[in-house]
């Protein structure tokens, strides 16, 4: 199927090219088809038109796909017949340009364009002569060239306004600058690769939306986030660090290994003799929890003498030696150690802690950010509506005024209002395409940068029943949960037990210590090892170690320190706690005011609408002018808009007292967010 569209694709462009080729040069006149390159043959669907000279009105011209589809939309709404081609214009290169309308006449086409700006469908177009056969016209429907008079023959009569035409001796007059109808507020659909380097235009896939539900967003925000990215590596850190601390009690394997050679004096009077020592040390020493060690080791030791006048009969010893070191007053029990591993093991929770602040602020700006994206999309389409509601009382006002029973001042008046209604969509257009930048720049998607022409479209819809909130319970889970005072109660205990060891580290040190060594002896290794056994002359130790410093003025200063430290963290815990408080009071404000704010607008909303259906009425039966029924239509759209943000007010705060309360939205889970920045 792609292959064969892809020859019937070639074999049109090699037809156009022959044919463009072939035609004559016509004098100066602005032909667009000696200058089409490609007509996009896939979007419409209609044949080609027999080759003729028609006459066609041009009503736009644009740089982007998407406009020339808002454009087609529009007007083939307005019953008109509607087709683009992608045109070289000289010398600002190739652009859209969007027609209205097949005629076999200039005066035909002519007095459709009369009627084009007497409905309001342009403020102003070009009549241009086109060859059909220079290629397939594309389309938003197959009408035909009776398709525009058709329509207009439905239509509605519009405001007259006049309009230039073309001159006699050219081809097409401006009737002033060529301008695209309203957007309408929708999503772009199509989108079209810009031409290649042999000018050729080549399609792509249609651009869909991005629809996106409120969960979608949130958890594309966490992926690949950067901060998240950083903030998730500290907690694992901080189990390393706790990891460490807990290695204080794995067991050391150690060896010692050492021989010298000295003058010893006593084994002889005449001669100068030698002396060879050496001595080892290899076992293990395993630090217990009481804060003392137990090591066990084999000791080998080797002494001779060199040119003495006798034989040593023993020269080796094996000693199997087992050794206990015990802390008595300082350090008893490990205090030290085990202060290590509680104060690691509660860095760890702080890091926990940032990093699940971490995830609840993402996920509540990115919730903000959909509700106002939501907002400005629903605000776009009141005052939409509202400009409808301005051109209908204007298309009134004008017919009136040519029967006599309406004054120019009148038709001024809702002329006026007409572009004040404009200048407000436009707006909001605008405050509606920099929420949807807002929201692409904090959900950190590699398939939509803040840079992409993808629209995105929040698909969930607002709460707009209320529902009450305890205040008592929001602000017990509050206490509960959030993540600043689960670190300040960390920060509270750490120095707790800093304080706890500093008071224990003014008392002295006093050491226990104890050896015994099994000894055998020989003159060489086998025989001291084999001489191995319980007697008389095995070597033991027991001994004390005390050590204080006088005064003790410097554990005494860090003691007073740390429990200046301690008393500091109490306060602050107790000041985060009031402003936890407040923050969820506050928000929990917002939620009665909003759901108040949804109530009164809605009353304010339905009451409007009756006064604009009233007002119509007295307008159409001429009792009265249009200045109440515009300011009436003002104040339905003032009101509409007020319920809108009522209601996306209402479902932010509700976000905002889950944040409030520290807990996550439903359906985030940590392991995710982490797995996602990594």
């Amino acid at each position: 199927m792609l292959t064969t569209r892809k020859i019937l694709g070639s074999f049109c462009i090699a037809v156009l090219l022959v044919l463009n080729t072939m035609a004559p040069a016509s004098g100066g006149v602005d032909t667009p088809s000696a200058r089409l390159e490609v007509a996009d043959v896939n979007f419409g669907g209609n044949s080609p038109e027999p080759k003729d000279e028609r006459f066609t009105l041009q009503v736009g011209a644009f740089k982007r796909m998407d406009r020339v589809e808002k454009a087609l939309s529009r007007l083939e709404a307005k019953g008109c017949h509607a087709f683009y081609r992608y045109e070289d214009t000289g010398a600002k290169g190739m652009w859209y340009r969007v027609y209205a309308g097949s005629h076999t006449t200039r005066e035909e086409a002519l007095a459709a364009a009369d009627q084009l700006k007497a409905r309001g469908v342009v403020d102003s177009c070009i009549i241009r002569k086109v060859d059909t056969g220079g290629g397939p016209l594309s389309t938003t429907a197959a009408q035909g060239a009776a398709g525009l008079q058709a329509g207009l023959a439905k239509a509605e009569e519009r405001e007259p306004a006049p309009i230039r035409t073309s001159r006699p001796d050219g081809d097409a007059q401006a009737a002033g600058p060529v301008k695209a109808p309203p957007d309408d507020v929708r999503d772009p659909v199509p989108a079209v690769s810009p031409p290649d380097a042999g000018g050729k235009n080549v399609p792509e896939r249609e651009m869909a939306p991005v629809r996106l539900s409120l969960m979608d967003a949130i958890l594309y925000s966490l992926k690949g986030n950067r901060e998240i990215g950083v903030v998730a590596y500290e907690p694992e850190q901080a189990r390393e660090d706790v990891e460490n601390a807990e290695s204080v009690y794995d067991p050391l394997l150690f060896a010692d290994t050492t021989f010298r050679r000295e003058p010893n004096l006593d084994s002889s009077v005449t001669d100068i003799v030698t002396s060879d020592e050496g001595i080892s040390q290899a076992g293990i020493r395993k630090p217990l929890k009481t804060g003392g060690s137990l090591s066990t080791y084999l000791e080998t030791r080797y002494e001779d003498l060199n040119n003495a006048t006798f034989e040593r009969r023993y020269k080796y010893i094996v000693a199997p030696t087992i050794e206990l070191r015990q802390p008595l007053l300082k350090n008893r029990g490990g205090r030290e150690e085990r202060t290590a591993i509680q104060i690691a093991s509660c860095q760890a929770s702080i890091s926990e802690e940032n990093f699940r602040q971490k995830v609840i602020e993402i996920a509540s700006s990115v919730a903000s950010a959909y509700w106002k994206l939501f907002l400005y999309k629903e605000v776009v389409s009141i005052n939409r509506q509202n400009l409808d509601m301005a051109e209908e009382v204007l298309r009134r006002e004008t017919v009136r005024l040519a029967r006599g029973i309406s004054q120019q001042l009148d038709v001024e008046r809702a002329r006026s209002n007409v572009q004040t209604r404009r200048s407000t969509l436009l707006r909001s257009r605008e405050n509606h395409r920099v929420a949807m930048d807002r929201l692409k720049l904090l959900l950190n998607w590699s398939q939509l940068k803040i840079d992409s022409d993808l629209p995105v479209m929040p698909v969930e819809t607002p709460r707009t029943v209320t529902v009450h909130v305890n205040e008592r319970e929001a602000i017990a889970t509050a206490l509960e949960n959030r993540p600043e005072i689960i670190k300040a109660k960390q920060a509270l205990l750490i120095r707790e037990i800093d304080e706890d060891l500093s008071a224990h580290q003014r008392l002295p040190t006093l050491d226990a210590v104890g050896r015994y060594s099994l000894s055998g002896y020989g003159k060489d290794l086998d025989g001291a090892g084999n001489d191995m056994s319980p007697n008389d002359e095995d070597s033991w130790e027991v001994g004390l170690y005390f050590e204080w410093a006088i005064g003790n003025r410097s554990a005494g200063s860090v003691y007073r320190k740390k429990r200046l430290k301690r008393l500091q963290a109490n306060g602050q815990l107790a000041r985060i706690e009031d402003d936890v408080k407040l923050d969820v009071k506050r928000v929990l404000h917002g939620i009665a005011a909003a759901r108040g704010e949804i109530e009164a607008t809605r009353l304010a909303r339905e009451s409007a609408e009756k006064v604009v259906e009233g007002e119509f009425v007295r307008f159409d039966i001429g009792q009265a002018g249009n200045l109440e029924l515009l300011r009436a239509q003002d104040l339905l759209a003032a009101n509409s808009r007020s319920f809108i943000r009522a209601v996306v007010d209402y479902n932010i705060a509700m976000q905002e007292l889950t944040r409030a309360q520290g807990t996550l939205p439903h359906g985030v889970t940590l392991e995710a967010a982490g797995r996602g920045s990594h």
